[in-house]
């Protein structure tokens, strides 16, 4: 009953603003969370309408639509060796997954995302044993208290073999409160698994993790803007990564000093920073988002992964002055992978995700060693939930293009009905809309 009033002001909120609200909007107040307004319109793009369109005046559109996304070998560029970094998006609970729907998770993204030297994704919930799986609730009005179980996670970690680093840093960390940070940390170290973006002590936080194959040294960072109103305990700030990084005004001295640790203490060849920003259920960055990305590109992180919004947004190709180096470089800015694991009902652009597979290269140009990226590849996925009633009997990702590919030639293998066929042809739409670059 509650859930349906609800829905109704956020349809009549907005239609009120339907023009207005069919563009992105700089929503992010003073507030540590959403003020009363703010939820009613997270509320109407959840239930009704997903933003597809920029800021206006902005020419953001325009400005991704542009985008050259290949990377290329410098001319004069030696390389001596390289390794391949893939990642998927934000790993969420849902009483829809488990492990007796899931025998066929990864056919359609293992060997695009697994076999790779380093695999990463957004681990967006505590695992903590110690406390029942939790799931979002039916209500909007307050933040969801998210915890998956142990056994969903060996689905996603696979005793090493599938995702084996995890950034932590996000709006849900501290859903189980500091001990379920806690415990999850624990838990993560015991399965052997690097992560990064929470930590049980200053030490912990500033002890950059560094990962090296075939002689290259990634250094990986995670921040997030948002720990949905929760309080961070005065004087363990060192918990998680916490920045406003929505805002301009955001302080980032944290991000600098850290990027100075990774290069000038541990040596790194590269940076990879996991950042949890942007607004949930849009399309594209706020200006101050791509903003914000610029700024710690230019500090000299090289890689940027994002995540939160729940749906696919745009990547750029980012020239910058290395501040370590004084070389410039080519970096990528991903604004959102989207969802690798999670199933919102009521979002089908929630349903379309990216994986991401990077070719890194280490060598010399005029003398000086550089590290660069050199290949860039995208294989969006389609999360597939089949329905018996209530209750979800088949959870896996889909090769998304190779689905539309089948659909175009009348091969509706997963027999989809005439209104999801209709559907998946419109995300593919909005796909190719956000995306420039090559795709497997």
């Amino acid at each position: 009953m509650i859930t349906n009033l609800l829905k109704l002001v956020c349809k009549i909120n907005g239609l009120l603003h339907n023009k207005k609200f069919q563009y992105s909007q700089q929503l992010e107040g003073n507030s540590e969370y959403m003020n009363f307004g703010e939820k009613m319109w997270w509320g109407y793009k959840y239930f009704f309408n997903p933003v597809e369109k920029a800021e206006q005046g902005k020419n953001i559109e325009k400005y991704f639509r542009e985008q050259d996304l290949r990377f290329i070998l410098p001319e004069g560029f030696e390389e001596t060796s390289k390794l391949c970094f893939t990642a998927g998006g934000d790993i969420l609970a849902s009483h829809h997954i488990r492990t007796d729907n899931t025998s066929k998770l990864w056919d359609d993204a293992e060997d695009f995302l697994f076999e790779a030297d380093i695999c990463c994704a957004n681990l967006e919930t505590p695992v903590v044993p110690s406390v029942a799986a939790s799931f979002v609730p039916k209500s909007i009005l307050k933040a969801p208290a998210l915890n998956n179980s142990p056994e969903v996670f060996d689905l996603i970690y696979k005793d090493g073999k599938g995702i084996n680093f995890f950034s932590t840093a996000n709006n849900h960390c501290l859903d189980m409160g500091e001990s379920g940070l806690l415990e999850t940390l624990e838990f993560l170290d015991k399965k052997g698994c690097k992560h990064v973006g929470t930590a049980s002590s200053k030490q912990q936080r500033d002890d950059i993790p560094i990962i090296e194959k075939n002689g290259i040294r990634i250094a990986f960072l995670s921040y997030t803007f948002s720990v949905n109103g929760k309080v961070v305990p005065q004087g363990k700030d060192y918990l998680v990564n916490y920045l406003r990084l929505n805002r301009p005004d955001c302080d980032i001295s944290l991000i600098e000093k850290q990027i100075n640790i990774a290069k000038t203490e541990k040596n790194a060849d590269m940076i990879i920073a996991c950042i949890h920003w942007s607004l949930e259920f849009e399309a594209y960055p706020i200006q101050n988002v791509i903003d914000m990305g610029h700024r710690l590109a230019d500090l000299g992180i090289d890689v940027i992964v994002g995540n939160h919004p729940h749906g696919v947004q745009p990547m750029e190709k980012y020239a910058f002055h290395d501040p370590f180096s004084g070389l410039q470089k080519q970096g990528l800015i991903i604004y959102a992978l989207g969802d690798l694991i999670s199933c919102h009902e009521h979002i089908p652009n929630s349903r379309l995700n990216n994986l991401l597979r990077l070719n890194i290269s280490k060598g010399k140009i005029s003398g000086k060693e550089l590290t660069i990226i050199s290949d860039i590849k995208i294989r969006p996925m389609y999360v597939y939930s089949k329905m018996e009633g209530e209750r979800c009997v088949d959870f896996r990702l889909i090769n998304f293009n190779k689905l539309i590919k089948e659909i175009e030639k009348n091969n509706n293998y997963m027999n989809f009905n005439e209104a999801e066929i209709k559907e998946l042809k419109r995300l593919d739409v909005l796909m190719h809309k956000l995306l420039h670059v090559e795709i497997m």
